[in-house]
């Protein structure tokens, strides 16, 4: 009896299981999505805190003189529409008097009253007050605003433009990449792979300089640089530093370096290689990915640096451009337009090198720390 109760009860479970998971699949794929939508809309709203910023400095750089200071403000920039009469680009305005709207173009402007003349007869000229006048405006990039700043002089008796602080830029980065590589890959080779008495003593107090500010070091270090070596007014401090590494590279490098497999690197010295024949032959090249990230960081630290050069430099054909921003604006009535402009030009190079390393950058970052 008991078999056949549960034979006759089989039948139904056989059926009424397929019909639970019929009404359960739809609601927990329901619910993924409405997981997703949030993490996609919390991603998307923490990404425009940062974006928007960006973006109205980059639209503000191509904004008029006139434009930058428009109540209320507008996104895009505007320029006044212009028509061409007798071989001159004059300014269209909407004049509205006794209820009837015309589109005028102004010859000239004075005391609040404008010379102002129809395109279809341009013969007949008028004199209209300004108030019964609103510019027609249209969507219009000024590309001038790039071209000015960059040929701008900051400092005009000494014939310096902002071409001149990017090459300085550009050259301190370069060496301040080399720099760090070059003394820093060694030495958390040394860290990771190399077994030698009070190794991880010494790391440990290594990483402790992390904790070190700079400010408690500036004033020594000025002094050492300025007036024991002579080396004020150049790139010198700001570069030589960099070949005798830092604590936080070298911690990521010796993470990474760890990850590599033993066996390989005995193996190598079976063979008969060398430290320096494994270290540059396999570990360097395993290790792109980490050396790529250690790139980009140290590029966007020298490249953004201000403390450092504004510490140094005093002349002004070696600012670089984080204080050529500050020196182009505080000697003169500052060019909003053309500062963002400048601000743009300042943070492409930036862009670029995410935009092309970015796959291996975050793949260094990723893999650095893990342990096979």
């Amino acid at each position: 009896m008991a078999d056949m109760t549960l034979n006759k009860n089989k039948p139904e479970m056989e059926v009424l299981q397929p019909t639970a998971v019929r009404v359960k699949t739809p609601r927990r794929r329901m619910n993924k999505v409405v997981r997703e939508l949030i993490s996609h809309a919390a991603l998307i709203t923490v990404g425009l805190f940062f974006l928007v910023p960006f973006f109205w400095m980059f639209l503000t750089a191509f904004k008029s003189d006139q434009d930058v200071f428009r109540s209320p403000p507008r996104w895009l920039p505007h320029t006044i529409k212009t028509v061409e009469i007798n071989g001159k680009a004059l300014s269209l305005y909407e004049v509205t008097q006794d209820g009837v709207t015309r589109e005028l173009a102004v010859k000239s402007i004075a005391e609040g009253k404008g010379i102002f003349v129809d395109p279809q007869n341009p013969a007949v000229e008028e004199e209209i007050r300004m108030k019964f006048a609103k510019p027609i405006l249209v969507i219009g990039f000024r590309w001038q605003n790039f071209v000015d700043m960059l040929n701008r002089a900051t400092r005009p008796g000494r014939n310096v433009t902002f071409w001149v602080y990017f090459k300085n830029s550009l050259i301190i980065a370069f060496f301040c990449i080399v720099g760090t590589l070059l003394s820093c890959t060694p030495v958390a080779y040394g860290f990771a792979c190399l077994q030698w008495p009070g190794r991880d003593l010494i790391f440990i107090i290594v990483l402790c300089t992390i904790m070190l500010p700079f400010q408690v070091t500036m004033i020594p270090l000025y002094l050492f640089f300025n007036e024991t070596l002579g080396w004020g007014d150049s790139f010198l401090p700001i570069i030589v530093p960099t070949f005798f590494a830092n604590a936080f590279d070298i911690f990521l490098l010796r993470q990474f370096f760890r990850t590599i497999p033993s066996e390989l690197i005995d193996a190598a010295r079976v063979d008969g290689a060398n430290e320096f024949q494994i270290f540059t032959r396999i570990v360097l090249r395993l290790s792109i990915p980490v050396i790529a990230a250690i790139t980009i960081f140290t590029f966007l630290w020298a490249w953004n640096d201000f403390q450092g050069p504004l510490l140094y430099l005093t002349s002004a054909k070696n600012f670089t451009l984080a204080l050529g921003l500050q020196d182009f604006q505080s000697q003169r009535a500052v060019a909003w337009n053309k500062l963002m402009a400048a601000s743009v030009i300042f943070t492409i190079p930036i862009i670029i090198a995410f935009f092309f390393a970015q796959k291996t950058f975050i793949q260094g970052v990723k893999l650095t720390g893990l342990k096979e």
